[in-house]
């Protein structure tokens, strides 16, 4: 059964169609990643999937359990709240809260998800997550402290705290400049290696042809072509995705 099935989804803006009806699966420990150019529906469909939008029609599932079905488009906090749970996420300009630490950054959500969990247990666990991300020596640093690539290294050990189904970035190197992309891109291929399963919008082909098990190419709104990278990036079929791939 596979991890997420999307099916049929569809999200507009004041009129403006901006999803036409995306559909997809994947299974459990893949990666997969969406590429296409701006304003094709990359990060809308994102936050879609996270619940930051909510969609106007189609059907989400994650281990077979149907998170929104197009029938009611409407939560309360808390319902939102549990969903939102499936989906970690890693946004472009790493959102950390500049008066905590690193680590203070990294326990703050599971210490409100699961406010009867051992506090102990929590920060134990937030510093295997940043050593694992290469910042065994930054957990009392405050994110002014920190380079860029740092800073979404420690993210991405945040986003991981709660222990997502599904861990989903976008676009996490737009704000770096090449070195630290490199950094940031490691540690990604890193959590691939490990069958983290992952979304990424990204503009890095040649990172995407290396990390991804399935890559879809979204074109104003609709997926223009999906499979393998071997299928997508090195023998694409479709016109607006040969177009695209040309330019890098």
């Amino acid at each position: 059964m596979p991890i997420l099935e999307v099916n049929n989804l569809k999200k507009s803006f004041d009129g403006d169609s901006i999803l036409k009806g995306i559909s997809f699966d994947m299974e459990k420990g893949q990666t997969l990643s969406i590429l296409g150019s701006s304003g094709s529906g990359k990060t809308t469909l994102l936050r879609c999937l996270n619940f930051l939008e909510m969609a106007d029609d189609g059907r989400i599932k994650v281990n077979g359990e149907t998170l929104f079905d197009g029938m009611k488009t409407s939560f309360s906090e808390n319902e939102l709240r549990d969903k939102r749970r499936h989906f970690g996420m890693v946004f472009q300009q790493f959102n950390l809260f500049p008066q905590y630490t690193a680590l203070e950054n990294v326990t703050l959500a599971p210490r409100l998800a699961n406010p009867s969990k051992d506090k102990i247990d929590i920060e134990r666990e937030s510093r295997m997550l940043l050593t694992k991300m290469g910042l065994p020596d930054k957990l009392n640093h405050y994110p002014h402290q920190l380079s860029g690539g740092q800073q979404q290294r420690v993210a991405i050990a945040r986003a991981l705290a709660l222990k997502p189904d599904i861990l989903c970035f976008d676009e996490p190197t737009s704000a770096l400049d090449p070195e630290l992309t490199g950094e940031v891109l490691k540690v990604i291929k890193e959590l691939a290696l490990q069958h983290t399963t992952m979304i990424i919008v990204t503009h890095e082909i040649p990172f995407a042809r290396d990390v991804s098990d399935q890559i879809i190419f979204l074109d104003r709104g609709v997926i223009a072509e999906k499979g393998t990278p071997s299928q997508v990036i090195d023998s694409p079929t479709n016109e607006r995705t040969q177009k695209f791939l040309a330019n890098y």
